[in-house]
């Protein structure tokens, strides 16, 4: 092998270490808690509609586990767009800092944190995680979402989540 090979193989190799330890911080959830993306509400067990808006519906598992990590949570909702799942809600009963630092300490630091979100992953992952504070302080809000099942409402989740959760 030449030099000039040699030279080119280890470039290759660096290139490839440098795009694996990228993704390695990506978000790629396959769904949540045993539900799928694109699974269909059949999958969550028993539950009961919490809010429907055209082809959107969520809905409350009947027993649920309210903790994430050790932050409690209020509710958890899992949406579906004309029965496959896109989007999962959690309504929490501690702040933004607090929600985002439970995230945190298992997928690393965010990708982008904007005034009122802290945001994990992105358009290009296969899942997105937003953590949202409302506008006048109070709990936070967490949104996780597929990309690649119903790509274009991840873009909407924050309206279907905040009004299914003024219920």
């Amino acid at each position: 092998m030449t030099s000039s090979s040699r030279t080119l193989v280890k470039l290759v190799a660096l290139l490839g270490l440098g795009v694996a330890s990228l993704s390695a911080s990506a978000v790629e959830l396959r769904g949540f808690r045993g539900v799928m993306w694109g699974d269909d509400v059949a999958k969550l067990g028993k539950s009961e509609l919490a809010y429907t808006d055209g082809d959107v519906a969520c809905y409350k598992r009947e027993r649920e586990n309210l903790l994430f990590g050790d932050s409690p949570l209020q509710e958890v909702r899992y949406c579906f767009h004309r029965n496959r799942l896109f989007m999962v809600a959690l309504d929490t009963e501690v702040d933004q800092q607090t929600l985002s630092g439970e995230f945190q300490s298992s997928y690393g630091p965010p990708d982008a944190r904007e005034a009122s979100t802290v945001t994990w992953g992105s358009q290009l992952t296969a899942s997105r995680v937003d953590v949202v504070s409302p506008p006048a302080g109070g709990h936070a809000l967490m949104l996780i979402y597929s990309n690649r099942v119903e790509p274009g409402l991840g873009v909407a989740a924050l309206g279907f989540a905040t009004a299914a959760g003024r219920r």
